[in-house]
């Protein structure tokens, strides 16, 4: 009798088959995932490599440099202001005041230069001069550059004129204004005030800055 052999279907050997084949595909895909990961990190690299990013303090450091560039320049330009001659002369004399022992607060400086310093006060009732009366003073002149004086009536006779008819030099008739008898002043008059580009004889060369102090003695 022949014996007949059942094929059975093996079960396992089949599902051992799938498995295989499904860790090939797994192992399969890791490959690929892992190549095209490989592949997307040298991109960013290479994008960084063109285009680094700054963080937001490398940034900011970047930008403050710029502006402080640009205050640095401005800062520069602030230090070398251009000045006129006038202006150059008014702000040495500025500095002149505030470097002399001149109590600043006796001290006015008009804006066309002439700086009038109150040296003495009279007495609160005095006599006072403006324009139109007529004056008796007495002074000392002087260069204010060299300090050689070039007139003086110390010792003689006032000398008399009436203030503001244009009798003397501009800067004595505004810096003579408002004075009391017995009231001496110190007045640093600019050549715009004084002589001008002409000068005065010998004695007062043109463009010069002038020095004066005058006593008032008498007003009526």
């Amino acid at each position: 009798m022949n014996k007949e052999i059942e094929t059975k279907p093996s079960g396992s050997c089949h599902t051992k088959l799938d498995q295989l084949a499904d860790e090939k595909q797994s192992e399969e895909k890791e490959i690929k995932r892992k190549k095209k990961k490989s592949k997307t990190q040298e991109n960013e690299g290479a994008a960084n490599t063109k285009s680094p990013h700054l963080s937001l303090k490398e940034k900011n450091g970047s930008h403050l440099g710029k502006k402080s560039k640009t205050q640095e320049n401005e800062g520069v330009a602030m230090e070398l202001p251009h000045l006129s001659m006038k202006e150059k002369s008014e702000s040495l004399l500025e500095v002149s005041y505030r470097n002399s022992d001149a109590d600043s607060s006796q001290v006015r400086i008009m804006s066309n230069g002439l700086a009038i310093e109150e040296l003495i006060t009279g007495k609160p009732d005095g006599k006072v001069a403006c324009q139109g009366k007529k004056v008796s003073v007495l002074y000392t002149g002087k260069l204010k550059e060299s300090g050689q004086i070039f007139d003086s009536n110390i010792g003689g006779p006032s000398f008399k004129f009436r203030l503001g008819a244009g009798k003397v030099i501009k800067g004595w008739d505004v810096g003579l204004d408002g004075m009391r008898v017995g009231d001496k002043r110190r007045l640093i008059i600019p050549p715009s005030m004084g002589y001008g580009n002409e000068g005065a004889g010998e004695s007062i060369p043109p463009n010069s800055w002038l020095e004066f102090e005058v006593e008032l003695v008498g007003a009526r």
